[in-house]
């Protein structure tokens, strides 16, 4: 928790101009063959997308009830509240992150029925432990646990109810130490994560590879950076762009029935 608060204050300015207010994931894109078509639309619409696709291939609607797994800035939270006119209560370890979903929420409609709560995803706050959910949410939120990741898959399967829907977008190796948290565990491959889900009581209906989508947006944000004349930003964004394209790192959406 420290480590992120830390992070986060040491980026938030960086983050804001490239990727939007509390836009902390990455987008989905639309292809022309093997290129992006739309990367014109920013880097905030693109995530706003990605949020939409995952709701429709979790099938949300005004029945869903939601809980968000790291969810951040409340973004995608309040997307999906939007979009689908479902329930939502988002988690996140970071008081930060939750007194700022707060404040965007407050800048929404008052019809929207989202609530943000502080709660690590091992000791859930007792209101939403009290919860039975339709639908577990993961938007590029488990990177940060990959060495708990059966923990955390577990946890998800907990909070929802007999035939409820898991759905997830998060990074992926193969064994590459880039995107997690503890450096002797390094991010497991798409198949392992695809394992790990059904090892947890669930039935895959949806995997899909979505390192395309990550290219385009991780080219995007390389862009801004050129443009910026971040040095640091730039040194990151080409070490990201030649993982992706050496395939070391990559990015998986699943979406998963509980038993």
């Amino acid at each position: 928790k420290q480590w992120y608060q830390r992070r986060v204050r040491g980026v938030r300015e960086w983050h804001d101009l490239a990727r939007g207010n509390g836009n902390l994931g990455d987008g989905y894109y639309t292809f022309v063959g093997t290129e992006p078509a739309n990367l014109d639309i920013g880097f905030p619409e693109a995530c706003r997308r990605m949020t939409r696709y995952l709701g429709t291939l979790g099938q949300l609607d005004t029945r869903s009830i939601v809980l968000d797994m790291g969810c951040g800035e409340g973004t995608p939270a309040i997307t999906m509240a939007k979009q689908f006119g479902c329930k939502v209560v988002g988690v996140d370890v970071s008081e930060n992150n939750i007194a700022s979903a707060r404040k965007f929420l407050s800048e929404e409609s008052s019809t929207l029925n989202v609530q943000f709560h502080e709660g690590n995803f091992f000791d859930m706050p007792a209101r939403v432990q009290h919860e039975m959910f339709t639908h577990v949410w993961a938007q590029v939120s488990f990177f940060h646990t990959h060495a708990h990741l059966r923990r955390c898959i577990d946890v998800a399967a907990s909070m929802l109810k007999s035939g409820g829907t898991f759905i997830l977008v998060d990074y992926c190796g193969p064994r590459h130490p880039v995107f997690t948290r503890d450096t002797s565990k390094s991010a497991p491959d798409m198949n392992e994560y695809i394992q790990t889900v059904k090892d947890a009581g669930f039935n895959i209906l949806v995997q899909e590879d979505a390192s395309r989508h990550f290219l385009a947006g991780t080219t995007f944000l390389r862009k801004i950076a050129g443009e910026e004349k971040n040095t640091v930003e730039i040194n990151f964004y080409d070490g990201r762009i030649s993982s992706i394209k050496e395939k070391l790192i990559g990015m998986v959406i699943i979406v998963a029935q509980k038993k």
